[in-house]
């Protein structure tokens, strides 16, 4: 597994590759060339792959970065290319250029494939949140179920995410300074957890929590990672 870990006061972006299963680190901490137009987008196999944001007037333009994570150093590297999935073997990706062409690249090496056999394991597969800004009209939508169900007015940003009949929805509060808070809910709005992932924030984040592999998996205040099975 992959960490991310966002500093929005010094606009640096962390990574750490944990093995779980035995519940050590590879390695900690390391930061890219890119110090913070850079996020993760998954893993295959011993490779990293990484979007890096090329134009920051315009987040559509994307190239995508593979990095060896036993070998810590650069598998390849795709201007141009924006990552819509990822499986065992390949790298399913648009590239503008040509139109929002549909691209199939090897995991490996990034070179181009034609194979036709691209399957995501379910089990496996990183499920993100939906972001939405407070200027979108579905953070109207949710604002409002949890100012009538909890009382409740986020603002800035949300994170929405429906999986295996669950509600999770991740927003931001105004306390004494920015909190962000992480919810589970059943499909009646029932709260199921209540996490508070942050505090004194100076800025939102991307990504806040995930679906790996059947588990609910976040950070809490910047340096504890917490796992919640699904069951």
């Amino acid at each position: 597994m992959l960490v991310e870990v966002r500093d929005h006061q010094q606009r640096r972006v962390r990574f750490s590759a944990l093995d779980y299963q035995h519940y050590k680190f590879l390695w900690a901490d390391k930061e890219m060339e890119e110090p913070w137009w850079i996020s993760l987008s998954g893993v295959t196999g011993d490779v990293a792959l990484f979007t890096l944001y090329t134009d920051t007037n315009n987040p559509d333009k994307k190239a995508a970065l593979a990095y060896h994570i036993a070998a810590q150093k650069l598998a390849w590297w795709k201007n141009d290319f924006s990552i819509d999935a990822i499986s065992r073997n390949y790298v399913r990706g648009t590239a503008e250029k040509f139109g929002k062409k549909q691209l199939v690249l090897d995991a490996g090496t990034g070179d181009p494939s034609e194979s036709s056999l691209f399957d995501v394991r379910k089990d496996e597969k990183v499920v993100r949140p939906h972001h939405y800004p407070e200027s979108h009209s579905y953070f109207d939508t949710v604002k409002t179920f949890l100012n009538q169900k909890f009382n409740l007015s986020p603002t800035s940003a949300l994170e929405y995410l429906e999986h295996d009949s669950l509600i999770f929805i991740s927003c931001y509060l105004h306390e004494k300074e920015l909190a962000n808070y992480l919810f589970a809910l059943s499909p009646d709005g029932t709260l199921l957890l209540k996490e508070k992932l942050g505090e004194h924030l100076k800025g939102i984040g991307l990504d806040t929590f995930f679906i790996l592999s059947g588990c609910l998996i976040f950070v809490r205040n910047k340096g504890e990672l917490v796992s919640y099975e699904i069951i």
